[in-house]
Formats: structure tokens, sequence, C-alpha cells
């Protein structure tokens, strides 16, 4: 609707160019709002759920901390396409610009499996808790989610996406304080952090008695493995992390090689791309931290007798929201959760629209195309892509793959790609040939590694090997550092000593026509403030990731190493409290 008052009294003009990159002058608040919305998948509100269940305190910090850093630092990227790909649609288009068509072709292919899987993990995630809250069949529900995404991308594009992220995220955030109220002040079984406390320990007592019915196979119930005195109230947590660097790694993937931070980036107004991004990253912070440590915890203190494959599926949540509040409770979770995958789904739909139309269509097929059949290509690419998203989750369903298992595999898949795509706007001296070699070589030794290691520690390949700690982590680190190792090498044998000449020439399809794109006052786009605008984000990304992975959690163990006072837990809960 905002969309149609816009183009009906406003007289802005809805041209291909506007489609797929919002007229480029979207300012610092929506940005925010969008990363936050954006950033928040299903798995930001179910697996950040269940590795509290998991861990106990550590997993919320480490799932909050370890998926933050990536979107502050990638502010950095942000400026650097103002400076250097100003007319830029994709990052393909920036990669095909500067090394040519092999290596065009080569990210193209990882950039669109980075989309695959973010999507996998929305519907497979958003199916597994609608069909547990209604009833309705899992399979009808991966094709139902897509569809109210794909009617307002497809009117509205890019703007669009972003108008809805901003509603939807002030829905997120309002459930999200209902919920971390409820388990801490409000609850009748809960209501306090030390009630909370006292259970967890409880929990995790050597004392306890695993009788029926909370014997399940998976069931939390005893010391926790790898915690510090088998405590879930303790950051010294192996488990803890090895999810914290699998987490850090995946995501990196998730954000330097998915088209989709790169569109918003594009969109942005100059002198909002930094400022949004930090922004962005530090507000989303809050959002899985301070649910995971409600419902995640929460789920442990009612000692509900949810299993480990349950928890994979993403039930934890709905199942503290239903014994807290009933109905009510589902209702609450089940719209939270239709704001997340909406959002994130829509800026899957233009990412993935925008790569066929500008990497494909217009690079391969029809060079010449025209500001129309752009717009009809990208129309094109919405609608294909959202059919292709229920059929995928159906597949995924069917063989048995869970929101945990994929979120997990995701850094081996894809994180070969990251340290190669930062280089190509970073580093004048990367080459093509390093960026092949290094993102192909990566991703097939990071995936040779992951099964070998499920394979050496536990005797047979299968989704559960596959999906435990030491096989993905192995698998992630060796995707991510070995293609940049091999990429860096390359580079430094034979530099490229690249001025991003081809890059600052990449051409409008409709130059001038894209709405507001000339509002941009020529100031901003001045090197000088250009440069200005990166140091500030290169300091204050640095900064935060500092204090958010290092400082954080080195001030949140306890002097001698067991877990903390109780009066140490409840100003932690008071801190998650002030977040919302």
């Amino acid at each position: 609707m905002k969309v149609w008052l816009e183009k009906r009294y406003v007289g802005a003009r809805h041209t291909s160019e506007w489609f797929n990159t919002a007229g480029r002058n979207v300012k610092t608040g929506l940005i925010a709002s969008v990363i936050v919305s954006q950033w928040t998948w299903a798995a930001t509100i179910l697996q950040s759920s269940n590795v509290a269940w998991k861990y106990g305190v550590s997993g919320p910090f480490w799932y909050a901390s370890g998926a933050s850093i990536q979107v502050l630092l990638f502010g950095v990227m942000a400026i650097e396409i103002k400076r250097k790909a100003p007319n830029a649609h994709t990052v393909c288009e920036i990669v095909k610009a500067r090394w040519g068509t092999a290596t065009h072709i080569v990210f193209l292919v990882f950039c669109l499996t980075t989309n695959v899987v973010v999507t996998a993990m929305l519907l497979l995630g958003g199916s597994a808790v609608v069909n547990a809250l209604t009833g309705v069949n899992i399979y009808a529900a991966s094709f139902l989610i897509p569809v109210g995404v794909v009617v307002y991308t497809l009117a509205g594009g890019l703007k669009a996406t972003f108008l809805a992220s901003y509603v939807h995220s002030v829905i997120v955030h309002v459930v999200l304080v209902i919920f971390v109220y409820l388990v801490y002040t409000l609850s009748s079984e809960l209501g306090s952090p030390s009630v909370v406390y006292d259970r967890l320990i409880d929990m995790a007592a050597k004392s306890r008695t695993c009788a029926e019915p909370h014997s399940h196979i998976g069931q939390s119930c005893g010391p926790v493995d790898g915690n510090y005195r088998g405590s879930y109230v303790t950051m010294l947590s192996s488990g803890g992390a090895v999810f914290g660097l699998i987490n850090i790694v995946g995501n990196f993937g998730t954000v330097f090689v998915d088209n989709g931070y790169w569109v918003s980036a594009i969109a942005a107004r100059p002198s909002a791309t930094h400022k949004g991004y930090l922004l962005g990253g530090l507000v989303w912070f809050a959002v899985p931290f301070s649910l995971a440590t409600s419902l995640g915890l929460g789920a442990l203190a009612l000692d509900l007798p949810i299993t480990k494959d349950e928890a994979d599926r993403g039930l934890v949540p709905p199942a503290t929201a239903i014994a807290l509040m009933g109905k009510t409770g589902s209702m609450l979770l089940l719209t939270m959760l239709f704001m997340a995958v909406t959002s994130a789904g829509s800026s899957e739909l233009i990412a993935v629209s925008s790569l066929f139309t500008y990497d494909i269509y217009r690079t391969y097929i029809n060079p010449k195309a025209t500001g129309k059949q752009i717009l009809r290509v990208s129309r094109s690419g919405v609608l294909g892509f959202g059919c292709l998203m229920g059929i995928l989750a159906v597949i995924l369903n069917k063989v048995g793959v869970s929101l945990a298992w994929m979120y997990l595999a995701m850094g081996v898949l894809i994180g070969s790609a990251v340290i190669p795509i930062a280089f190509m706007l970073l580093w004048r001296k990367a080459n093509a040939i390093g960026a092949i070699l290094g993102s192909i070589s990566g991703c097939v030794l990071g995936i040779v590694t992951w099964l070998s290691t499920a394979k050496i520690q536990y005797g047979r390949v299968d989704l559960d090997t596959t999906g435990r700690n030491a096989p993905m982590l192995a698998g992630n680190l060796v995707a991510i550092l070995t293609g940049g190792l091999i990429h860096a090498v390359c580079s430094l044998v034979q530099p490229q000593n690249y001025d991003w000449s081809t890059t600052r020439e990449i051409k409008l399809v409709e130059d001038g026509a894209s709405g507001d794109v000339n509002d941009v006052p020529l100031e901003e786009l001045r090197e000088e403030k250009l440069k200005r605008a990166k140091a500030w984000i290169v300091r204050w990304g640095l900064v935060f990731t500092l204090v958010i992975v290092v400082i954080w959690p080195v001030l949140s163990l306890p002097a001698r190493k067991s877990s903390p006072y109780k009066s140490t837990f409840i100003l932690l809960t008071y801190l998650n409290l002030s977040f919302d």
C-alpha cells in the first residue's frame, strides 16, 4: 500500500533501477531496520534457543555475538561499494568487472548457493513450527509461507521489502519483549531470575534422577557434557565455544557471500551506509540473545520433555511459549516467526532475482536489454524462485535435514568464498586465478575434511555424525582458511595491481531514471568524505567486535572458573532486559 501511494501521489517512477536498488537513496534508520529484519531468520528465533537448551547461558551469547560481528564488519564493504563501484547492482557484477567471466561464473554459483542455503533454513524452521503449533501439513506449510512474500515483493521490489522489513522488525521486538518479561517477571511458574537460576542448577545436579517421563534419548537431564562442573550457568562450555567458532565462520559466509547484503548496501545513501550497518548489527544482537535466554533457558527451567531431535527442528521456543501462555503463546510465536521468515525471505527473493536479471540475463542472454525488459525479468525471477523455495523445503523435509544441521553446515559449503570476495574490494593485488582456486579448493577441502572427520571419529557418515560439532568445526575452519590462504598466496606470486577503473565504469540501465537517485548530494560522493566514513566503520566495527567476542566472554568467566554466583546471573538477566 505504501509503495502504491508513493507511486500515485509522490510520483516515484517504478523503473528497473527502482525495483532492484530502491533509488540508492535509503537513509540510516531504514537501512538499520532492514539489516535487523534481514538478519532475523527462523534460525535466529529457533536455533538460538536450541543452543541455549543444549549448552546453557553460553549458547545465547555465542549465537548473538558470533553472528553480529559480520554485519558490523560488512559496513566496510558497504562503503567500498560507494567508492569503487557506485553504479553496481549485484556483487557478481563487480566480480565480473574486475576479474572476468570465469571468476564471475564461480562466484555466481557461490552466491546462489548461499541464497538456497538461507532460504532452506527459513522454510525448514518455519514449516516445522507451523506444523507443530497448528497441525498444518508440513509440506503444505512449505508452500504457503512464501506466498505472501512473493506477492508484495512482486508489487514493490526492494523498496517494498524495506518498508515491510521496518514493520516486521517492530512486531518482532514487541513479541520479544513480551516473552522476555513473561519469563523473568510475570510468569507464575518462573517469574524471576532467581527462580530460573535455582531451577537451572537443579536441572544439572548430579543427584538428579532421570526417570520417566524425562528419560527420552537426547533429553536434557543431569550434568551437561563439556560444561564446567556440568552447569548450565557457566560460560566455560566446550560445546558452546565450538558452536561459537562454527557460528562465526558460517555467518561470515551468509553475509559476505549473500547478494542480499550487497543489494542493501547498494540501496543505501552514501552517508547512511556505514552507520546503518553498525546500528543494525548492534540492535540485532538483542534479538537472539534476549529470546534464547528467555525461551531457551525457560524450557530448561520448566523441565519440558523436549528431545534432541525436536530441539534440532526448532521446537524449543514453541514448547516454552505454550507452557507459559497456552494458545496465546503459540499465536505470538507464530506471528513472530512469520514476520522473520517473510522479511528474510523477501530479501532472498530480491537477491536471487537481481543475480538472475543482471548476472545471467543482461550479461549472457540480452546485453542490450531495456529497462522494461529488465523489470519484467526481475519480477519473473521473484516468482520463479518463490516457487522453487517451496519445492526445496519439501525435498529437505523428506530427506530429514533439520534446521540445526543446515545452520552448522552452511560455512562448509560457502565459507571458502568469504576472503576472496572481501579481497575483491579491499586488496588491489588480489588476482582472478587465486579467487577461483581459493574458492573452489577451499570448498572441496572443507567438505572432504568434514566428511572424513565424521568417518574417523564415529565410524560412519550420515546426517547424525556429520551434524556433530567436531566434523562441523573442522570443515568450517578448513573451508574459510584454505580459501583465503590460497587466494593470498596466488596474489602475492602474481599480483594484479588493480585500480578499480573497470568497476567504476559499471553503467546504470536507466541513467537518471531511478526515481530519487539524483537526490543524493554530490558532497556525499566525495572521496574524502567516503574515506572518513570507512575509517569510522573500521574503528567502531573492530571495537565492538573486540567487546562482544573477547572482552565480554572473558569478563563473564568467574575468577575461580566455577559457575557464576546467583547475583551475577541476576545482573546478566537485567542486562538482557535492558536490551529490550
